[in-house]
């Protein structure tokens, strides 16, 4: 399937972009400057003393570039730069009075190229189209990052073997009670032979005297 250009935005913003700097060139003309230097005399108004650094991030020029105009541009009177207060081992850079006034006469040529790019777009769609580019600008889209592989389970712990169980102590056993002592059997009664008293001799009768 052809690949279709028109439903491509990496595309469209790039034709966007060439028809804006083609409208602000030629509004930048009789300023004397470039779109480019329109944009890092922008950056300085007002912020005098930046650094290099600030300058790449606030207008989207590489370093390389960035540092060959800042270059060009002090030699022209547009900037100038100075050792930073903060950072011995960065330079400050400011606007000059002749840059100053090259960024004020170029201005409304400017103002005037983004009027006429909008004139076709509803103010509606205008504001959805400036909050989207901004929000493209503070930050790039970044890749979706690669799902992580789910978490592999860990192998449920081997269960420790349930330690032997102490034999309970054995409990002391209380001292027996001495086992009362069983009454000794009463013994029988011996029954005593009963002695038969012989009947009294009855005194013999006296015989009568003749």
């Amino acid at each position: 399937m052809a690949f279709n250009l028109n439903a491509s935005p990496s595309h469209l913003l790039h034709r966007a972009q060439q028809a804006a700097a083609n409208h602000s060139a030629k509004a930048l003309k009789s300023a004397g400057i470039t779109l480019r230097q329109f944009s890092l005399l922008a950056a300085l108004d007002g912020n005098d003393g930046v650094s290099q650094s600030d300058l790449v991030n606030a207008t989207g020029i590489d370093r390389s570039t960035l540092a060959d105009m800042v270059a060009r541009m002090e030699a022209g009177g547009l900037i100038k730069r100075a050792s930073s207060k903060t950072d011995a081992r960065a330079k400050a850079v400011s606007l000059t009075a002749k840059g100053k006034k090259a960024l004020d006469k170029a201005l409304p040529a400017v103002q005037k190229a983004d009027a006429a790019l909008f004139a076709t777009l509803p103010k509606v769609k205008q504001d959805a189209l400036m909050s989207g580019l901004v929000g493209l600008t503070e930050e790039e889209p970044k890749a979706a990052a690669p799902k992580k592989a789910p978490a592999a389970k860990k192998a449920p712990a081997p269960k420790k073997a349930a330690a032997p169980k102490k034999p309970a102590a054995k409990k002391a056993a209380a001292p027996k009670k001495p086992a009362a002592k069983k009454a000794a059997p009463k013994k029988a009664a011996v029954s005593k032979p009963v002695v038969k008293k012989a009947p009294a001799k009855k005194p013999a009768a006296k015989k009568a005297k003749k």
